[in-house]
């Protein structure tokens, strides 16, 4: 019996020191600003994280300057509101970026901070995503469809038909390849030529979060506290299993994620403040952050947007309202 309670004790010990040990392998950021006081809807990064747009609970839309923490511009989508923008993004040559309400979507200019279409959606949006030069939106809406707009001259090229709400989206920057996560736990990629389905992919739960590399070669999926994997979009085969419990212990949602420019690693954020750098091919964890979170406010805070910057620099917004600059 002693032996027994020795033993577990020992177990016990283990854990907690390698629970201990990967709780500190996770670095701070080097930089933080707030750029909003009560929290954010939604956020996006440029390609390059040189800009942000983030969707403030308090203050409707903003358009910002990373380098300069500058707000340049403010976005709402009816004068003298302050608009609810669940989804927001900045195209790939970051020349635009949409923002998106309930049933109201439109094209902004980012040098002059004018709009350049304003469109409504058959569908409350849910998420939203711009190809190159802003020339097309793929749109996920809450009326079981994701729509692809002409979102500068009108009009919806392909209807993408999934059977339950879509969550997340992502389009590669040429407008061929699209990829849409489901509360049906689908991910699916899509021929936006043709609006025909590639490949769908079950997973555990609800879809919390998708991408596509910019080449278009792979794609990654992940469930709500379940699993998350990347498959290779021309044979639509599994390549990585991301263990979702090694990240942080148990189970934990993938709120966010992006390839970088040479597919070697994917940037990973969670709805528990986590950040990690994992490797394509294996799915190893290769570095992990904690993006800042006040201790006058609750503990934690959702990755809303990342992006690789130059050299081993990494940008974060938290639902919190906070830009994170990682090394």
């Amino acid at each position: 019996m002693k032996r027994t309670v020795k033993k577990a004790f020992e177990l016990g010990l283990i854990a907690f020191c390698s629970a201990a040990l990967l709780s500190c392998s996770a670095e701070a950021p080097v930089r933080t600003a707030q750029y909003a006081v009560q929290g954010l809807f939604s956020a996006v990064l440029s390609d390059d994280g040189a800009t942000a747009l983030v969707g403030s609970i308090q203050h409707g839309g903003s358009f910002w300057v990373n380098a300069v923490n500058e707000r340049r511009f403010n976005w709402n989508h009816a004068k003298g509101e302050y608009s609810s923008l669940l989804g927001v993004d900045i195209d790939p040559s970051g020349q635009f970026a949409a923002t998106g309400g309930a049933r109201s979507l439109v094209l902004w200019n980012t040098a002059t901070g004018k709009s350049d279409g304003f469109w409504t959606t058959p569908g409350d949006i849910q998420s939203l995503k711009l190809t190159q030069n802003g020339d097309y939106a793929l749109v996920g809406l809450n009326d079981q469809t994701a729509r692809f707009f002409d979102i500068k001259r009108g009009g919806i090229k392909q209807t993408l038909r999934t059977g339950s709400t879509v969550r997340a989206v992502d389009v590669t920057p040429d407008g061929m390849l699209g990829i849409t996560g489901d509360d049906s736990s689908n991910v699916t990629l899509w021929d936006m030529q043709t609006g025909e389905k590639k490949h769908q992919w079950p997973l555990s739960n609800d879809i919390a979060s998708v991408a596509l590399s910019a080449d278009g070669k792979y794609a990654f999926g992940a469930a709500q506290l379940g699993n998350a994997k990347i498959w290779s979009t021309k044979t639509g085969k599994e390549l990585t299993k991301i263990d979702t419990g090694a990240l942080k212990y148990r189970n934990v949602t993938i709120s966010q994620a992006v390839f970088s420019k040479d597919d070697r690693s994917i940037l990973i954020g969670e709805v528990n403040s986590r950040v990690s750098l994992v490797q394509v091919s294996t799915g190893v964890v290769q570095k992990e952050w904690e993006i800042f979170t006040p201790k006058s406010r609750p503990s934690g805070a959702s990755v809303l947007a990342l992006a690789f910057g130059s050299g081993n620099r990494y940008y974060a917004i938290g639902s919190n309202g906070y830009l994170n600059v990682l090394e």
